[in-house]
């Protein structure tokens, strides 16, 4: 947690429409839900973002690219100031959408969950991975930096080889690996399939062959217990400075399709959140948020990790979203 490599990420939803049904969604999006923020709304935000020293946006989903108005999203952060990324199923990935972003993007990741019947099954749907696949090579025929996201669970970490080398081929720069949380259709559908901590460790120790092998930039999204236990004020146990800008100390902050704005991770529990973007600007939420229960919670999982029995690698942003749906938080004021 906190500003990573420089970096303090504003991650919009601006849309739950997906031309998908993904079996693992957390935001249980698909072609029948239509909740998105208009973009009025989400200019306000980035402007206010921008000042609180958010300087990259991502944009993710549902589908980004069926959200009609993704190029001015990706223009008003531009605008401000902020580089931008987009996180996308691929499937929707033609030349004319490729074109309306074209110049307005900085990366565009695109998932890949395993090889091609993993990858289907999980997107419940057939050809969905020669289709992604598709889409990588149009976006660097387009000139636009390519990276893939893999979902990790109990059963593809032996997959990640291939899937690293049908990226590489098709003109990826990075593999990004996010462990399965059980969050909205994975709750239901794929609650059993959360990687433990040996696929945790193979994912891990393949990833590093894989940056040899394949010259691809890599990345796990989970933190060694070791740098848990090193660096606490990363992870927000120990205090931050009343007067830093939110950006300073904050990231990810994520808005969902609903207006929501919470800190850390999509599904994060509203008591813990700033308010809704819909309703008052970001500005005005972030000035009067109280951010000592968040702090509170965040100390109080970082202790609870330490002290119980956990693996080499811990899924940090995971642990805390489950603490915020179990733990009452603690009362306002400081």
């Amino acid at each position: 947690m906190g500003r990573t490599g420089g970096r303090a990420v504003l991650q919009v939803h601006p849309t739950r429409l997906c031309n998908l049904r993904c079996r693992h969604c957390y935001s249980s999006s698909g072609p029948d839900v239509a909740e998105s923020v208009p973009m009025p709304v989400l200019s306000g935000v980035v402007r206010d973002a921008a000042a609180l020293g958010y300087d990259v946006l991502n944009v993710s989903g549902g589908e980004p690219f069926l959200y009609p108005e993704l190029a001015a999203l990706l223009r008003a952060a531009r605008d401000a100031g902020m580089r931008t990324t987009v996180t996308t199923n691929g499937v929707a990935l033609n030349q004319r959408r490729i074109g309306v972003v074209r110049g307005l993007v900085d990366l565009v990741a695109v998932s890949l969950d395993g090889d091609r019947a993993t990858h289907d099954r999980i997107r419940d749907q057939e050809g969905c991975f020669d289709r992604a696949l598709a889409g990588i090579r149009r976006l660097t025929e387009a000139g636009i930096p390519v990276g893939v996201v893999t979902t990790l669970t109990q059963g593809n970490a032996t997959q990640l080889g291939e899937v690293a080398a049908a990226a590489s081929r098709s003109g990826a720069l990075l593999l990004q690996v996010h462990p399965l949380e059980p969050e909205g259709a994975a709750n239901r559908l794929m609650a059993g399939e959360r990687p433990d901590a040996v696929e945790l460790a193979y994912a891990a120790v393949e990833l590093g062959r894989i940056a040899e092998e394949h010259g691809l930039a890599v990345q796990l999204d989970a933190v060694p217990r070791t740098v848990l236990a090193r660096r606490p004020r990363a992870f927000m146990a120990a205090p931050i400075e009343d007067t830093s800008p939110l950006g300073h100390w904050l990231t990810p902050l994520v808005v969902e399709a609903n207006g929501a704005a919470v800190p850390v991770s999509y599904g994060f529990d509203r008591r813990y959140g700033l308010g809704n973007v819909q309703d008052r600007p970001l500005a005005e939420l972030a000035r009067t948020w109280d951010p000592a229960p968040f702090l509170a919670l965040c100390r109080t999982t970082w202790q609870r990790l330490l002290d119980g029995r956990t693996g080499p690698l811990i899924t940090w942003y995971g642990h805390l979203v489950r603490a915020s749906r179990i733990q009452r938080p603690a009362t306002a004021g400081r």
